[in-house]
């Protein structure tokens, strides 16, 4: 997955987070499992972005 499909995929899960806490409140089960889905995607890019930062740094050497 793309760069950019990362970060659009990233910010509608925050979007939806947000709109799920305010019509429901900060514990509620659907806002919890959203912020989870949010984190998810957020360590994937993460990886993905450290995964390619190894492939530049072995490809200089």
């Amino acid at each position: 997955m793309g760069d950019k499909q990362h970060q659009a995929r990233m910010e509608q899960a925050r979007k939806d987070l947000h709109t799920l806490a305010l019509e429901h409140g900060i514990r509620h089960p659907q806002v919890l499992r959203q912020s989870v889905k949010l984190d998810a995607l957020i360590n994937e890019y993460i990886d993905c972005q450290a995964a390619d930062d190894e492939k530049h740094l072995q490809r200089d050497q």
